[in-house]
């Protein structure tokens, strides 16, 4: 049993308001609120044994009845959405992943996924590149970390980090109440399944 529990991958989903399922989640609260909205005005409109009418003409058709469109609109948004996510799931696991180690590779995902395997891999690494165009009033630079996978020995690495090999900005770090990706669970993960890769913070590199 503990054998299965080491070799298993090490993955690191994205998380926050930045998944699909998130979204969704928002969506149906968003149209829950507007059904208990709607319910709202109509009991308030009888216990006044007022018209029901008024009240809703009020909420809905305000602001040139955007308020109506977004009500009918975003029900069938997350229909959709969950009906693709669902068929996107049962094809796929892949789309929320950033990050997965196991004993054969180390898989980057994003919008351009690569799977790089141990044969071709020199270290892994996180870095803090200066921001472009960040600096503020009183000179100070704002950096941003990324997580390198090395392709080349540390003795053919050049000055500009963006060619020792495929980097991401560090997981979980730019997310909407998401959780950065700890540097010690990622050192743990790659000496589990490929202790001969080092993995290092070189801390600020400037480009």
């Amino acid at each position: 049993m503990r054998e299965q529990t080491t070799t298993e991958p090490f993955v690191v989903r994205r998380t926050g308001l930045g998944t699909t399922t998130s979204i969704l989640y928002l969506g149906g609260l968003l149209v829950a609120l507007e059904v208990l909205l709607t319910l709202v005005c109509v009991v308030v409109a009888l216990v006044r044994d007022e018209p029901v009418r008024g009240p809703l003409e009020a909420v809905w058709l305000s602001w040139s009845g955007m308020p109506l469109i977004f009500a009918i609109g975003l029900p069938i948004l997350v229909l959709v959405g969950a009906i693709t996510t669902t068929e996107s799931r049962s094809e796929s696991d892949s789309d929320d992943v950033l990050l997965c180690i196991d004993s054969e590779r180390v898989y980057l995902g994003g919008d351009q996924p690569q799977t790089l395997p141990w044969d071709q891999v020199h270290g892994i690494c996180r870095v803090e590149r200066p921001e472009v165009d960040t600096v503020d009033t009183e000179g100070t630079e704002s950096w941003s970390q990324h997580l390198i996978v090395i392709t080349h020995p540390d003795s053919e690495l050049t000055g500009s980090t963006k060619s020792w090999g495929p980097s991401r900005l560090w997981p979980g770090t730019f997310e909407v109440m998401g959780k950065p990706l700890d540097f010690d669970a990622l050192a743990e993960a790659v000496k589990r399944h490929a202790p001969h890769i080092p993995v290092t913070d070189r801390g600020r590199v400037p480009e």
